[in-house]
This record gives structure tokens, sequence and C-alpha cells, in this order.
């Protein structure tokens, strides 16, 4: 979570792979990254993102998309130039800012861009044909000419805002939001206590579009499912109340262990209460039937980066950013592949309820492997029973969540050895070496519904992932590479330590250098962390290292309001503050305590402890908004959540792409939601609070 926390991976790997222990049970570095490990991947995928039925799906980066539209980049006037190493040419990276960075890595197509453009999407296929051009061409032509922008070039304009957000099996204004005040400012409207100013004309950049009037509220819809009240729902226009365990019927893998649990449905979801599947189901019944008056048939046309485990890593040889002036925008090499899809908005509820015909007919993929499974399609009609479409003749159905469950497990490697073993001949014969014995025991097993529901059931060996845990070895990642010469997914296929694409070079991390946290009073004019000052009434207050770890009562916010938990300990959201630093601003063990920098404010009880090092203060994670949080005694605002004192920061290699394995690969490859370099004071308030 720290701003340089690539480079201390690179040198993380860098160490293990020169050690020999990459791949080695016990040994090596695979950080539990959660979906990464989600091990039935290749059938999960085919639902997860509708590729049954539509090729290729629109995935964004999550903290580009929230950077632009909460309106963050207003506030960033930090230069890549001066985050980079001292030793550094800067070259290419020059005066730009960080959202310029990230806007120039969207209109290259390192990076997705949703929305798109200032003009909608389904608009383009039909103004194209009337000039009798090709979508791709007459895009192009728009660009070009300066009839049509890029959306991130001007992410405060009407057109550009994204209109509803749907929250599902998330915490976003609880647990995940970076620079949460600056969500409820510009990306809800609602009241907030963001305190930092807004850039001044020299500090502005060059690529995006100033308007003088920041938008507030753009939002006209924030949907949220959840079985229970939380941060999120307070700000939310609808809350659709949702089932928990023992309530639905439900898959759940992790790689902290190698098995497939089941969740097993003991009771009927109460009151309200609908599963997961019978959202998603009602909602798109419900869409369909609408757009019978407003939407029918439209041409979309998908703006698609340059992806990962495909012939776009080929894209910028010797990674050479290639001036655009001189070469034009091409799709697919300059700039993201400009892809038209039909959508039939009327056939969304029927396309829900059946495997679409993409799979049997065109195949799936995961990390570049190939899979036929038009064999498990036609058995999978036999297990699941089929029925007629208006579309695609007689498919599959799903219209059960157990029948979606069981096309997951029957079309992915991890618990097919069919699957597994039409992956591993593939894989083999692109590597030049034989996999077969990896899964030759099991090539007749099968793992369905019947036999995940009595008892976790553990997973085969697939080619979806790169550990052998054959004869009971416990999951390594990297082992099969190691040991089956499977090459690692760069252009060389070995690890590198040392990446030549233009933009590291510029940057000075080619190779991994030491990065020190970042410098807070020279790039935010905050105070050095154990600076003691006075503040405005004249008391002290004391600048700190804030951070903001996972929480030890509770799994990301879950189970933080529960009243157990509560009742032994402070009653809401606490702060760990040293005891040295404590004793100079005179605050006692449970006092309250007041902390603020230039993002937002928060108000919580602090813990005094001899374990936390002076100069340092601890907010842990997820500590919800919904129950114990007064009023801030500067605003007079309800108090916010440990991201209030948080903010996104882009770091320009995180979004540098288009060449080899730098290429986009989603949850993979974009810029990170870090938080660790922060800052904040911390001041002693009136112990007089109000809720």
């Amino acid at each position: 979570h720290y701003f340089h926390a690539d480079n201390i991976y690179r040198t993380f790997l860098a160490l293990t792979s020169m050690c020999g222990t990459q791949g080695v049970n016990g040994g090596g570095w695979a950080h539990y990254v959660g979906q990464e490990k989600l091990r039935p991947q290749n059938g999960w995928g085919q639902y997860a993102f509708a590729t049954d039925w539509t090729r290729p799906p629109r995935q964004m980066i999550t903290t580009g998309f929230y950077y632009l539209t909460t309106g963050q980049w207003r506030y960033d006037n930090s230069k890549a130039a001066r985050l980079a190493s001292p030793l550094a040419n800067r070259g290419a990276i020059g005066d730009k800012s960080l959202s310029d960075t990230l806007v120039e890595a969207m209109k290259r197509g390192w990076m997705p861009s949703y929305p798109q453009f200032n003009r909608n999407s389904l608009l383009l296929a039909q103004e194209a044909e009337a000039a009798g051009m090709d979508v791709k061409d007459y895009v192009v032509s728009e660009l070009e000419s300066g009839n049509m922008r890029f959306a991130g070039e001007d992410p405060d304009a009407p057109e550009n805002w994204p209109r509803i957000l749907l929250n599902w099996r998330t915490n976003l204004m609880g647990s995940s939001a970076k620079g949460t005040e600056f969500f409820l400012r510009h990306m809800l409207g609602v009241d907030s206590d963001a305190t930092a100013k807004e850039l001044e004309p020299h500090e502005r950049p060059e690529s995006i579009r100033w308007r003088d009037e920041a938008p507030t509220g753009k939002l006209d819809l924030m949907l949220t499912t959840d079985f229970r009240n939380t941060s999120t729902t307070l700000v939310s226009d609808i809350v659709l109340p949702a089932a928990t365990w023992y309530e639905k019927h439900d898959l759940s893998t992790t790689d902290m262990h190698p098995f497939i649990h089941s969740f097993n449905a003991a009771i009927n979801p109460p009151w309200e209460a609908r599963t997961d599947f019978e959202v998603f189901r009602d909602l798109t019944k419900s869409v369909s039937q609408q757009a019978v008056r407003w939407l029918g048939t439209q041409t979309d046309v998908i703006s698609a980066p340059l992806g990962h485990d495909s012939p776009d890593e080929l894209s910028m040889p010797n990674g050479v950013v290639p001036d655009i002036a001189e070469t034009g925008l091409i799709p697919g090499q300059t700039m993201a592949k400009l892809i038209p899809v039909e959508r039939d908005y009327t056939k969304i509820f029927e396309k829900w309820t059946h495997l679409g015909p993409l799979t049997g007919e065109k195949g799936t993929g995961v990390h570049g492997t190939p899979y036929n499974v038009a064999r498990q399609v036609e058995e999978l009609g036999v297990k699941n029973g089929t029925s007629e479409t208006s579309m695609a003749g007689t498919l599959p159905d799903l219209d059960t969540d157990i029948k979606v469950i069981e096309m997951i497990l029957h079309l992915s490697g991890v618990s097919n050895g069919a699957v597994a073993e039409e992956g591993f001949r593939n894989q083999g014969n692109r590597v030049g070496t034989d996999m077969s014995d990896l899964i030759e025991d099991n090539v007749g097993t099968r793992i369905d519904w019947d036999r995940v529901k009595e008892r976790p059931v553990e997973v085969l060996t697939s080619p979806e992932w790169t550990g052998d845990k054959r004869n009971g070895r416990r999951y390594t990642a990297f082992s099969i590479n190691i040991e089956y010469d499977k090459p690692f997914h760069t252009l060389s296929g070995r690890m590198h330590y040392y990446l030549d694409h233009d933009w590291y070079l510029d940057y000075g991390e080619a190779l991994p250098v030491f990065r020190p946290p970042l410098d807070r009073l020279h790039l935010n004019g905050e105070n050095n962390p154990g600076e003691l000052v006075r503040g405005e009434d004249g008391n002290p207050e004391i600048t700190v290292r804030y951070l903001t770890p996972h929480n030890k009562w509770s799994i990301h916010s879950q189970y933080f309001d529960n009243l157990h938990l509560l009742s032994i300990s402070r009653g809401g959201q606490v702060v760990w503050m040293s005891d040295k630093d404590a004793a100079k601003l005179g605050v006692a063990d449970n006092e309250w305590v007041e902390l603020y920098n230039r993002n937002g404010i928060v108000s919580a009880r602090a813990i005094v402890s001899h374990r936390i090092p002076e100069g340092t203060a601890i907010m842990n994670h997820a500590q919800e908004r919904t129950v114990g949080t007064p009023l801030n005694e500067n605003t007079g605002r309800r108090g916010g959540t440990h991201n209030s004192l948080t903010r996104i920061m882009i770091k320009p290699v995180h979004v540098a792409g288009g060449y080899g394995h730098l290429t986009y690969g989603f949850n993979y490859i974009g810029p990170t939601g870090n938080n660790r370099d922060e800052v904040t004071r911390i001041r002693r308030r009136s112990q007089e609070v109000q809720f």
C-alpha cells in the first residue's frame, strides 16, 4: 500500500529469484491478492464478464476511474518529475502532473478508459454508417479533427459523468474509497469535510480541461445491495437487502488454501432479502422489459486496451514510446483497439439464464492458455437441461444458482480433469514441454455441486495457475514454470529485474531501487512527522505518520459493529497512538482526539500504547460510520472514516503499458490505491462530544 510498493516488491522478487527460491515449496514470494487466486477462473470468467455472449468485456482500472470521477485530480499538485528517482533523466515525463500521465496512458491504450469519449458509444456506429466509413476510421477521424475528445480529458463535463453506480459485495464508502471526502463531495454531492485547496492556475494539468465550477453530485443513482447496514448504504439512494451465509448457494475459494468451499442454504432469505443470483436475475428481467421501449438493439463501440498475453505486447518495440504526432492514432498500436459489438438490450434476461454460444464455439482462455470446451458444454446441457432461445437455438440452462455453480465447476480445470488436460496439452504444445503427467492421474476427476456441498474439496492441478499440487504437495506459485520450463509471461520468458520501457527509464526505475516514503513536507506542505505545533486555538498538535492496517477485530468492515466486541472495547472508532505523543498533547487513554490533514477530518477515541512508535498513529481500516461516530469539533459535520485522511495518488509507472508484460491485464496491471505514505495532525478535542 506504499506509493513505491512496486519497487519494494520487485526487490523481494529479485532477492528470491537470485537465491533460487521461486517455485520452491517454503520459498518464493507470491503475495495474497484475493481475486487473483479465484480458483475456478475459466468457468467463472465466462459468467462474471458475460463472455459466453459478448467479447470483449469492459474492464476498468478502479483507481483511475475514481481518481477522475471524484475530482481528486483537481487537488493533486504532484509532478511526475518530482517523484522520479534523483538519478533519472526524466525525459518523456518532463513537467507532467500525475493526472497528465494517467490521461496519456488512457489515450495511448495502455490503460482502459471508461467512459470512453465525450460522445455516447452507442451513437458512434450509427454516425460512422451515416458517413459511409468504417467505425475505426470514423473514430480516429473524429479524434484527430478535434470533433471528439477522450472523456478523461474533460471528466467534469456532464456528458462524461458516470450516472449509475451499483455496489455489490463491496463497502466502498466504509472500506476502500481512498479520499472518502472527495467521493462524498464530487461523486455523491452530500456533506463532506474535504479540506484540500484546489490547484492554482500554474499547478493545473495540461491535458485535462479545467472548469472553474467543480461539479458536486455526478451520480443520478447509487444502488447498494448488502445484508447489513454500512457506511455505503448510508449514502445510497436504493438499498436492496441481500441474503447472507446459510441463506444461499454459492462457492468460495482463496489462495490461502487449496479447497473449494460451498455456501449452503439452511433457510430461505428472510423478509425481503434475496440471493445475489435473484437480485441480478430480477434486475436483468426488469431492464429487458424496459429496453423494449427505450433501447432495443444497438451497436456499441468498445475501446479495449492493449492486452496481456496477446500480440498487443509487441505493439511498442523495445519499449520506445512513439510520438503520436508522427505516427498518428492507430487502433491496437498507438491507441486502444476499437471493437463494434451488437447488444440486444431486450434479451439480457434471456442471456442471463442461458450459457451463451461463444463458450462452445470460440472456446475459453485464462492467462494466454486456450481451452476447447465444446464437449463440456454438451455435457452441461445434459446435466443442467436445455431450453430454446430466440437468438441462438437450444442452449444449456443457467436459470438457478446451482446450475450456474455446475457450469463454473464443469468448465474449470481446477474442478474438471478433462479441461485441465486440454489446457496442459495446448500449453505444452505452445512452450515445447510435455505437461501431460501434471493431470494424467486426474483426467476423469469431476468436482461438482453434489461433492462440494458435502465438504470442502481439494482442487486439481490446472494450467489456470502455476502450482503443482499432486500427491499431497502444497500449492506454491511458479513451481510449474521452474520444473517444466514454462516461460514466465514476459518478452524473454524469464523473470525480469530490468524493465526498459521508456517511462521506467525516465523515472529511474528500470531496476528496483530504494524509494523512501513520500516527503509530504515538500510535496504537500504538511509538517514532518514528530513536529509539534500550536493550532489555531493555541493548543498543541503533533504531526504523525498515519497507517491504516487491517483491523484485528473485524474482517475488513464486517463485524466491526458487533455489539459484543463494541461493548468490551471503546464503542466505536479508535486510533492507536504512542504514549510519548499522547503525553505531549495531554491525551489520556480513551479520550477523544481529532485527526486532520489536507484531505479530511476524523474524530475517534485514543488508545494510548507504548507499543506504537513515537511519531506514528494507527487507525485500523474499515471502522464504520454507522455507530459511535460523533460530530467533528472543527466543522460540526459527522466524523469520517480512516480513508477521510487519505487520497488517491497515481504513480506514473503503474500506468505505463503497451509493452511486454506491462500491457494491461484485469486485476493485475494498473495504478494502486496506495495510502501508507500519509501524515496527519492529532489534537486533543473537547470531550463533550455530540452525536
